[in-house]
């Protein structure tokens, strides 16, 4: 990693990393609130093929080609939040630069291209950006599983809708979503699928079955998957054409069942349980007000930064991410295989 600056503050030193961001879309919106209210770090250069998206955010210098702003602005990392098709050679122009990489997902287009990326940064730190796991409610989850709240899990469903499949035109915030091949298990159920190894461990896609609603998009956009680990069985029921039964930001329902209760997530992040034999009661934790969807952009931009400078490996490093990937790619072989 590049020599990293070092600043007094209240009469201590605290490290800043210097920072860039390429894509300017809808989405960097959040990442760049996360990344400005880090004190150890500072965004030096914005980038995007249309300057005014990146000059919007009133803050580092404005460029339009990436290899430019790395080199002028040589910053410890840089923030990739394009489309899964740049990826890989924007990846490139930052390790080649010795500069660490945060990638968002989806990683890349398929799992060959995604071991590219894993392989050209193998001399710098590499990160993907899969903020799902980092939710607020999905931390204090797996705090609970670990301190056997529940008993030992052996059966846990996942409900995700996003009511914004069937609008005219749909996916009005990232309308390029229509056009992908293979859509909702690539671009949103891979959440749920990384999120279940975070909780639960090592699965295997024991069974898919996808559908398209609205024909008038390429892809999927249902679907209902099983997966199976050691000695736990779960299922995952999405699609984005219709409504929960209560709107959230967690965007879904989750339930786990253990062999000591039962636990359950609701949409706005409220989490019940009921001991075996006993009474159902809400688990009182702190929910995030501030930030994306459990302030999880900032706190994945936070364990970034954290590795970093502690020289830490990163929860979804390169290579881990590989393993959700592959089960995206084990889930349509698996629809394939049984077509509607």
């Amino acid at each position: 990693m590049r020599s990293i600056v070092f600043r007094l503050r209240f009469a201590t030193v605290e490290p800043v990393l210097k920072g860039c961001v390429v894509g300017c879309g809808f989405f960097s919106q959040f990442q760049v609130a996360a990344w400005r209210r880090m004190p150890d770090v500072e965004l030096v250069g914005l980038c995007d093929a249309d300057p005014a998206k990146a000059a919007r955010f009133g803050v580092g210098r404005v460029y339009n080609d990436l290899a430019t702003m790395l080199d002028a602005e040589k910053p410890d990392f840089l923030d990739i939040v394009t489309r899964p098709e740049q990826h890989l050679p924007m990846a490139r122009l930052a390790a080649e630069r010795g500069v660490s990489v945060l990638c968002q997902k989806p990683f890349a287009p398929t799992q060959p291209e995604a071991r590219d990326i894993v392989e050209a940064c193998r001399g710098v730190r590499l990160m993907v950006n899969e903020n799902w796991r980092f939710q607020a409610w999905y931390r204090e989850i797996k705090r609970l599983l670990h301190g056997d709240t529940i008993g030992k899990p052996f059966a846990f469903r996942f409900v995700h809708r996003a009511n914004d499949g069937l609008l005219d035109p749909p996916y009005p915030n990232q309308p390029y979503f229509s056009s992908y091949p293979k859509f909702l298990i690539y671009e949103t159920l891979i959440h749920y699928l990384d999120t279940a190894r975070y909780l639960f461990g090592d699965l295997s896609v024991s069974a898919c079955a996808t559908a398209r609603v609205n024909p008038k998009i390429a892809g999927e956009d249902l679907a209902l998957i099983t997966l199976r680990g050691e000695a736990i069985t779960g299922a995952i029921d999405g699609n984005r054409c219709s409504p929960l039964d209560e709107p959230g930001d967690a965007m879904g329902n989750l339930r786990i069942d253990g062999i000591g209760g039962t636990l359950w997530l609701a949409a706005d992040g409220r989490i019940t349980i009921e001991p075996r034999g006993g009474v159902r009661r809400e688990h009182t934790y702190s929910i995030p007000t501030e930030g994306y969807r459990g302030d999880s952009c900032y706190n994945t931009q936070r364990h970034f930064i954290d590795c970093l400078i502690a020289g830490r490996e990163f929860e979804t490093n390169g290579p881990d991410y590989l393993k959700s990937m592959q089960l995206v790619e084990d889930c349509y072989a698996r629809a394939e295989s049984n077509p509607r």
